[in-house]
């Protein structure tokens, strides 16, 4: 968890979907998020977290590179 006042990355802001909706729907890989969830096809910022709860099961992830 971020020790900062920055929040914790925890959804698909462009759909509204969380990583942990993703985990518990059993998404598999990026294009499925996409297709059957909306995430990742819009500004993708939240492709890489997608990726990486796909491969880790985390679901909240720290901002880095502020401060």
């Amino acid at each position: 968890m971020p020790t900062s006042d920055n929040k914790p990355i925890r959804k698909c802001v462009c759909f509204d979907v969380t990583f942990a909706a993703l985990r518990d729907a059993g998404v598999k890989t990026l294009e499925e998020a996409g297709e059957r969830f909306g995430c990742g096809t819009n500004c993708g910022l939240c492709r890489p977290f997608v990726v990486r709860m796909i491969e880790t099961g985390e679901t909240v992830f720290a901002v880095e590179g502020e401060g």
